[in-house]
């Protein structure tokens, strides 16, 4: 069953019928689903489909030569070609009098490229001389490493610079999308579970709507040689030389430390090779560097897991490894699970931003929102002493300068009182905007003096069971 990229499958269709040549990278973190989407659009289309590895350049001109003579064997007496010219040239070749449009997929094209140095510029000059006047031909090039994606392909020094004519990054499915993976599950235990897949997916496919919560972290991430389990460090060693650095970095941020000078003092790397590290981190999609969304008050950027997966890993394999390398999770599930709700908290904080943005020119929010995110730093107003952080969970900027939306997100069993909705009207004060609109969000609904003082103070009160009902 294929689910979701219904967006992405209409465009691709759209533009192998658009009678000219077309060429569409693809790109986004590893697992995302790329090649399976690829796999769903070509299901009933002529393609030539090759994925690279990292091999070596013979390897990769072995297995291209043989998915192009699979498609085109009846006409081609060669077991290979001697060259990647000739490989491209002979797609060119088949598809001038193919009667029907021709796809030539080019899957993790970074490794491509890295095992052939100049591979761009020999496909640039195919495009150029032979693909450019081929109505029927469309060249898909996929890869997870973005920065090479975006400066290798679609940069402006690239040899292939100017040939695109579309572009798709593939981004995690939405809450909504992965629910659709599994209908039945309760959908408090879902958040988590969405938090823990991030979206991916391949993870959603592990996971079985007729266990419990329990049985699904237990059987797919808390036990010895599952594949969620072994996955983060799979994912360090496939893609990184020095896999170990990194994960002495992840496991700062996941422990806490989210600045730069925390991360320096519990990794012991220089600020230098750091930088780089991080870099790399963020380029995999794992970590991400945040700015608070204004920069009132003293406040500094700082680092987050952002992968759902690694977040979740780092939180608790570390801690409890013994117990689970020697299958006595059980033992520690309680202290997990009296976590998981703060776990969780901080999905249902990303989850409320990406509602609230899909809330644009609805009745739900009184001015168009140009951007959503969140907010920390010392409190503004407080002069001339040394405050404690603080922070603000939505921060919702309006296309109008004077427009700001201020919100906070709960996510627990007793319904969410008074005192929550004080400390919002109090935060609200550090922005001096002229209209401000200020949203509360809640797990489990609102007291009754909380829904008293919503009325008096203008604040809206968001329940996630409505969340998920529109």
């Amino acid at each position: 069953m294929f689910i979701g990229r219904k967006e992405e499958l209409k465009e691709l269709n759209e533009r192998l019928y658009s009678k000219k040549f077309e060429m569409i990278p693809i790109y986004g973190r590893r697992r995302v689903g790329k090649t399976r989407l690829l796999e769903e659009f070509v299901k009933d289309k002529k393609a030539v489909f090759f994925t690279a590895d990292q091999f070596g350049e013979e390897s990769n001109l072995f297995n291209l030569s043989q998915a192009i003579i699979s498609l085109i064997a009846p006409s081609l007496s060669v077991s290979h070609f001697t060259s990647f010219q000739d490989a491209f040239e002979a797609v060119a070749t088949y598809a001038e009098t193919s009667p029907e449009p021709l796809v030539f997929i080019i899957d993790e094209y970074p490794y491509l490229a890295k095992s052939s140095e100049g591979i761009s510029s020999v496909l640039q000059k195919v495009i150029d001389k032979n693909y450019l006047k081929l109505p029927n031909l469309m060249l898909i090039l996929t890869g997870s490493q973005l920065s090479f994606m975006e400066e290798q392909v679609l940069g402006y020094e690239s040899p292939l610079y100017g040939r695109r004519t579309g572009q798709i990054k593939l981004l995690s499915l939405n809450y909504t999308q992965s629910k659709a993976f599994l209908p039945s599950m309760p959908e408090d235990d879902f958040m988590t579970i969405y938090g823990l897949t991030g979206g991916i997916p391949l993870y959603l496919t592990l996971m079985d709507d007729s266990l419990s919560l329990k049985e699904n972290i237990i059987q797919n991430v808390l036990s010895k040689n599952t594949f969620l389990y072994e996955e983060p460090r799979n994912l360090l060693m496939q893609e990184l030389r020095t896999p170990n650095r990194y994960n002495d970095i992840i496991a700062a941020i996941a422990g806490g430390a989210s600045e730069m000078k925390d991360i320096i003092g519990k990794t012991g790397i220089d600020s230098g090779p750091l930088t780089k590290y991080l870099m790399t981190l963020i380029d995999l999609n794992i970590i991400e560097k945040k700015l608070p969304l204004t920069k009132i008050g003293k406040n500094k950027p700082v680092y987050i897991v952002s992968d759902g997966l690694f977040r979740f890993w780092y939180r608790y394999i570390p801690n409890y490894r013994n117990f689970i390398e020697t299958s006595r999770t059980h033992l520690i599930w309680n202290k997990i699970e009296e976590d998981l709700p703060q776990y969780t908290s901080i999905v249902f904080e990303e989850f409320c931003r990406d509602w609230l943005y899909s809330q644009n020119g609805s009745e739900q929010v009184p001015f168009l929102i140009a951007e959503v995110g969140s907010w920390w730093g010392n409190n503004p107003l407080i002069r001339n002493k040394a405050t404690s952080q603080e922070e603000v969970d939505i921060i919702g900027l309006g296309l109008e300068k004077s427009d700001l939306i201020v919100g906070e997100c709960k996510w627990r069993k007793a319904p969410t009182d008074r005192s929550i909705a004080e400390r919002l009207v109090e935060r609200s004060h550090f922005f001096p905007y002229q209209n401000k609109a200020l949203y509360l969000f809640s797990k489990t609904g609102f007291t009754p003096g909380l829904k008293e003082y919503a009325k008096e103070k203008e604040i809206q009160l968001i329940e996630f069971r409505k969340m998920i009902e529109e």
